[in-house]
């Protein structure tokens, strides 16, 4: 009995110690994931809002004005985005009935999740589309 006891003395320790960095470094990439995932799904919010608001503007100057205020507002108090975010406003069917599509470029701050592979920096891209109304009158 004394040298059964014996032999499984400290495997507990050993097992706990082996596990720990595993099961942390596990956490880290599970909270880093999920940083960058709650960032797209901010960056498309952004991008949609900013789509609805190029669509009711009268003009392409209101409209690219309209869409970078609209993203600036939905994405203000974040403090992953490194800078105010970008849009890129497309006209190509901007006319009565047609369509206007926005993107939205953020760069996210990746940095205290660096030291397990993360780059310190990524850019999050979102996209949305609005339809532009058969009624509206636009110049």
């Amino acid at each position: 009995m004394r040298i059964a006891k014996r032999r499984d003395a400290g495997t507990m320790a050993l097992e706990l110690a082996l596990l720990t960095p595993v099961l942390v470094a596990f956490m880290m990439v599970m909270v880093g994931l999920g940083r960058v995932v709650e960032a797209q799904s901010q960056v498309d919010g952004a991008a949609r809002d900013a789509a609805r608001a190029a669509s009711l503007a009268r003009s392409t100057a209101g409209a690219n004005k309209a869409a970078a205020d609209a993203a600036e507002q939905t994405l203000s108090g974040r403090k992953w985005c490194r800078r105010l975010p970008g849009t890129t406003v497309d006209f190509s069917q901007w006319r009565q009935g047609g369509q206007v599509s926005v993107a939205v470029h953020c760069d996210i701050d990746l940095t205290g999740l660096s030291f397990i592979g993360f780059s310190p920096s990524r850019t999050m891209t979102g996209t949305a589309t609005a339809p532009i109304d058969t009624f509206r009158r636009i110049e």
